[in-house]
């Protein structure tokens, strides 16, 4: 047997795995070689030690964190910046508009109700039908306008593009209408709510893009200062971890 078969076998055995090897041949081995039996008495020595060394106490991090968290929520809230003023203002400003156009939905139809339907029909449908179609978009324009302004729609770039292209048209026919004299002045002042509330969300659209939520911003602060209490609070300076850092951040999703 040669010297390295039997120091992999004595470092094989002391770990409670398989030789590989007969531990007759290793102790022939251990008898004629005294190198190999200064290896085994020092492998048994190091073993020996480690088993028996007495536990390390470990750092606690809980009351550190704790701390850290408690500390974070006793903060005063930052100042708010410029964007969170106008994305407020503009969701009151699309509240406005969604109440007015709710209001023109009702019109509507209360003045559809008023009619006898009469024997004017244009593509199938009687005036009190073309009012009661109108009286639906005008309500479902007041609803996404509302669904915004309440902040429960997280993302709004599908409002966007379909008000968008019912404002084009509607401005395009109405600018036409009206060089040809078919529309009152006064009958399109009806149509600057819409109009408005395309402005504004694209401007809320904008500011969403541009900057993060205070929610979003405030936990991220919390993680950070946690991370920073963690790290002063160790005896040694060092990191909860040992000093090791990560690679990367990723957001949660």
């Amino acid at each position: 047997m040669r010297c390295e078969e039997c120091r992999d076998a004595i470092s094989a055995r002391m770990d409670g795995e398989d030789a590989g090897v007969a531990g007759e041949d290793v102790e022939r081995h251990l008898a004629g070689c005294a190198p190999c039996r200064g290896f085994a008495d020092r492998a048994a020595r190091v073993t020996r030690l480690t088993r028996i060394r007495p536990a390390e106490p470990d750092h606690d991090v809980l009351p550190g964190l704790l701390a850290a968290l408690d500390a974070g929520t006793a903060r005063p809230a930052p100042p708010r910046g410029w964007r969170a003023v106008v994305r407020d203002a503009v969701r009151v400003a699309l509240a406005v508009l969604g109440v007015g156009q709710l209001a023109l939905a009702i019109s509507g139809v209360i003045a559809a109700a008023g009619t006898s339907g009469g024997s004017h029909r244009l593509a199938g449908a009687s005036m009190a039908h073309l009012s009661h179609e109108s009286a639906a978009w005008n309500l479902a324009l007041g609803v996404a306008f509302l669904w915004v302004a309440s902040g429960a729609a997280r993302r709004i770039g599908g409002l966007v593009p379909v008000i968008g292209a019912f404002v084009g048209l509607l401005v395009a026919l109405s600018v036409l209408d009206l060089a040809t004299g078919h529309v009152d002045p006064g009958r399109l002042a009806g149509h600057v709510p819409v109009v408005a509330g395309l402005v504004l969300l694209l401007v809320h659209a904008r500011l969403g893009r541009g900057g993060g939520g205070t929610t979003g911003t405030s936990r991220a602060g919390a993680r950070r200062s946690a991370a920073r209490h963690l790290h002063d609070d160790r005896p040694d300076g060092g990191h909860a971890d040992g000093g090791l850092q990560p690679t990367a951040h990723h957001r949660a999703a």
